[in-house]
């Protein structure tokens, strides 16, 4: 294999790599906060972050 790593892909794992490791500090910190329910928190999360992306596709 020849292939090298161009832009679009150091960007991909670059994110990725962000996104995972967000993931695991932020449960982490989710669990001890909510002592339990951390479910809960995470559903209202995604509920907001469907809210604003659709605000933002409207505005696009």
């Amino acid at each position: 294999m020849n292939k090298k790593i161009g832009l679009k892909e150091a960007i991909s794992i670059g994110i990725g790599g962000m996104v995972g490791g967000g993931i695991f500090a932020v449960l982490g910190l989710a669990v001890s906060l909510t002592k339990g329910e951390t479910p809960i928190a995470f559903l209202f999360a995604s509920i907001l972050a469907l809210i604003t992306s659709y605000s933002y596709v409207k505005l696009s």
